[in-house]
């Protein structure tokens, strides 16, 4: 349940707005094509929590939330990835293509993570510290002077949680759920989820990152190495979802895992595309909502 609205006047303060008059560029530093697998992630949170039966306007507030933060996560990202951004081919970044001045942008990151805490605050106490947590990490993530994306091994397991598991998990405090075995083993197979989708970007960016002395962990341990451990990382990513599909413990339930699994195997292990990971989590995480709704 949400807590009390906390009423007063909040104090003043003097916040230099950037004057929007592109409003494309700015929609583009959202980065909204972006957030579909993220949203996911949230919505199945929302779903296993709820159960559907949650308010309104719970709801919408709650994704309201996850729009805010989505957008300030990415938008803040490209206002620090600009020397790497500059060195791809397909430059997309709106303040690389000087759509946007850093400054600008910046600020325009800032308002969005304004915004979305003081929602969270008037919400409650729990959502309000659990929702600047997110914000923080997203922050460390992208921003100096911690910028957990230039640390080896920090940039993934931030983004498994702030990216991941947490975010799986933020529906349990907005609507005062509690957590049980079976969302822990979630939470970790989503975290284990994203240090995969984390390696994969890295992969994807490895030398317009490595050219701009960026240490990723991929940059340091090297294309071909991290190609394998990503490779291998997937094969394994059944594992997890054997415990859940465990603790389930329906017959019929588990005989379709058991199904779907050897298709992916024998998919991915042929076509070694990662789409058909992609695919393959998408289908057994439906079917976890499923059999939490029937």
């Amino acid at each position: 349940m949400f807590g009390k609205v906390i009423r007063g006047v909040l104090p003043k303060a003097v916040i230099t707005i950037p004057k929007i008059t592109n409003f494309k560029a700015y929609l583009k530093m959202l980065r909204v094509r972006n957030w579909l697998g993220y949203f996911l992630i949230a919505t199945l949170g929302y779903i296993l929590f709820t159960k559907l039966a949650a308010g309104i306007s719970e709801t919408i507030i709650f994704y309201v939330l996850i729009f805010l933060y989505l957008g300030f996560s990415f938008s803040i990202n490209n206002c620090f990835d600009v020397k790497e951004d500059l060195l791809k081919e397909k430059k997309s970044n709106p303040i690389v293509t000087q759509e946007i001045e850093q400054k600008k942008g910046i600020i325009f990151s800032s308002l969005l993570a304004l915004l979305s805490i003081s929602l969270s605050y008037l919400c409650g106490l729990n959502i309000f510290i659990f929702y600047s947590v997110l914000i923080f990490l997203s922050f460390s993530y992208s921003s100096p002077p911690l910028r957990l994306k230039s640390k080896p091994f920090l940039d993934l397991i931030s983004h498994g949680l702030f990216f991941g598991s947490l975010l799986f998990l933020f529906p349990s405090i907005v609507f005062s759920k509690n957590i049980e075995i079976l969302h822990i083993l979630i939470a970790i197979s989503i975290f284990y989820f994203s240090i995969i989708l984390e390696l994969r970007n890295h992969i994807e960016d490895y030398k317009s990152d490595k050219k701009a002395g960026l240490r990723t962990a991929v940059c340091v341990l090297g294309l071909n190495t991290s190609k394998k451990i990503t490779y291998f990382l997937s094969l394994l990513f059944p594992l997890l979802l054997l415990l859940i599909f465990h603790i389930i413990n329906k017959d019929f339930i588990l005989l379709l895992f058991l199904i779907i699994t050897v298709i992916f195997y024998f998919e991915f292990y042929n076509k070694k595309s990662y789409r058909i990971l992609d695919i393959y989590s998408c289908i057994l995480y439906f079917l976890i909502i499923l059999n939490s709704l029937l």
